[in-house]
């Protein structure tokens, strides 16, 4: 209903338009219905009034068309006159029932447009601040719409009507393939399409973005993909720096714990050097001999060659401990992870009467990991087990190491100690950052064994004995998922 702005000059000329049907209807010689022209007061009143002054101007006219009557009809009455007079008050009174129902629908209608102009501002406002865009797709016609923030995500005018050679356009080209065949799952109306893919902007710029849509049928017997697309380039950069942190930081959790280890290094170290030293000596004797003793001399020298692998060994997994570079993922034999692990601690052992127990279950699956990575997990679970234990009476510190295949499938181990255990209230923070039961602990040993393992698709928990078990210490148990070869 078109509303006229109310203004003073349009009150006044409905109320001289009342008049004036009035003086027609009294002072008129016509024997006609004059009162049922009182509807278009009634219907001009609803495009400048609102409900209040659109019952006014009908009660109003009802009341002129009484007084008219009245005036005209006192002397005799009248049948016809009387009719005229039921006709005009009937088409007044049913035009503003028409006239407030209409002028009702209106107002809801206008409240609902104002309604969804402010939800698509409070949307376009979201969308700009989350860098989320809406779009669609119908499938097979290929016809798209995005919104405004979709288009500003792709870096096209936002005019633009989108085609699926636009989005082609600035998809990173070694992303294509992935895009390409979300596009090919659509046309033919499959489930879902979730894909995260990069962008290649014309100026240099890659963004990352994480597409999702939904399909639901047409009347049209089409079907129309609904869904959002995110610019998650700030969350993306924002992992990277987080992955080169955690790095950085296990790197010098290493170093650190290798200047812990350093007397058991050098004491690995030291043993095959010594014993290449006495071969040598010995294999020196044998040759000098009047009459040389060569298979002396050969046992000798493949004695010395077995020491050198052995120290080279040791070296090189020192300077892999110590070397900062990203984790490289290869098909590991955990047996011969933990065992190389092991060898590091086993002076610490030593030093500290601890009695290790391996269970290590041969020909399990291997794993795919990073071996450094895996190694400085064994290590620190393997000091922090023997540190635990530094008050035990002799002959009571007992190590434990177990390996086996669980009921899920996956590969678990356990680290058990024989020490006092951990409190209860620790329990529920032992991997939290910088939260140590040890008075001089950093409180990162254990996170970065948990952000290790949880990378290599497992997870890890603490087990403290029970208060009314027999058994002391605690166990700390993690599973690696099985490497199924291609």
């Amino acid at each position: 209903m078109l509303r006229v702005p109310r203004t003073p000059w349009m009150s006044a000329l409905l109320i001289s338009l009342m008049l004036l049907i009035f003086a027609i209807d009294t002072f008129s010689p016509l024997d006609m219905a004059i009162a049922v022209m009182y509807v278009v007061v009634v219907l001009i009143s609803a495009s400048i009034w609102g409900r209040r002054g659109v019952l006014q101007a009908t009660a109003s006219c009802i009341v002129l068309t009484l007084l008219s009557y009245a005036v005209t009809h006192t002397e005799a009455f009248s049948a016809a006159a009387s009719g005229r007079l039921l006709v005009g008050l009937l088409a007044i009174s049913v035009t503003c029932v028409l006239v407030l129902r209409g002028q009702a629908a209106t107002n809801a209608l206008l409240a609902r447009e104002e309604a969804l102009r402010r939800s698509e501002a409070f949307l376009a406002g979201t969308q700009r601040i989350s860098k989320t865009g809406s779009f669609s797709f119908k499938s097979p016609s290929g016809e798209m719409y995005w919104s405004d923030e979709a288009a500003r995500i792709y870096g096209y005018p936002l005019d633009l009507t989108p085609t699926m050679e636009l989005v082609m356009a600035h998809t990173a080209p070694e992303d294509r393939g992935i895009v390409q065949a979300s596009m090919e799952q659509s046309l033919r109306g499959e489930s879902e399409v979730e894909v995260r893919h990069r962008l290649l902007m014309p100026d240099g710029e890659l963004k990352y973005v994480h597409v999702l849509a939904r399909p639901r049928h047409t009347k049209d017997g089409e079907i129309e993909y609904l869904g959002a697309l995110t610019d998650v380039t700030a969350a993306v950069m924002a992992e990277q720096a987080l992955h080169r942190s955690q790095v950085q930081l296990a790197h010098a959790t290493r170093v650190t714990m290798l200047g812990e280890l350093a007397a058991s290094i050098a004491h690995e170290v030291n043993q095959p050097l010594a014993a290449i030293s006495t071969n040598g000596e010995a294999c020196l004797r044998w040759l000098n001999r009047p009459e040389p003793d060569l298979d002396e001399a050969r046992s000798t020298v493949t004695n010395i060659l077995e020491s050198s692998v052995r120290a080279t060994g040791v070296i090189r997994r020192i300077r892999a401990l110590a070397r900062r570079s990203e984790p490289q993922q290869a098909e590991l034999d955990l047996k011969s992870v933990v065992e190389e692990s092991v060898d590091l601690v086993r002076r610490e052992l030593n030093n500290h009467h601890v009695a290790l127990m391996l269970g290590l279950v041969p020909d399990l699956p291997p794993v795919l990991g990073d071996r450094v990575q895996l190694q400085q997990v064994f290590i620190n679970l393997l000091m922090n087990a023997i540190q635990a234990m530094a008050a035990c009476p002799p002959g009571q510190a007992v190590l434990t190491v177990q390996t086996h295949l669980n009921a899920e499938g996956a590969l678990q181990v356990c680290v058990g100690d024989s020490g006092p255990g951990i409190p209860a209230t620790a329990v529920p923070r032992l991997f939290e950052a910088f939260y140590s039961t040890k008075e001089d602990g950093m409180g990162m040993g254990l996170p970065i064994c948990r952000s290790i393992i949880e990378n290599h698709g497992g997870r890890i928990w603490v087990k403290p004995a029970a208060p009314d078990s027999p058994m002391v210490g605690a166990t700390i148990f993690f599973t690696l998922p099985v490497h199924e070869p291609n």
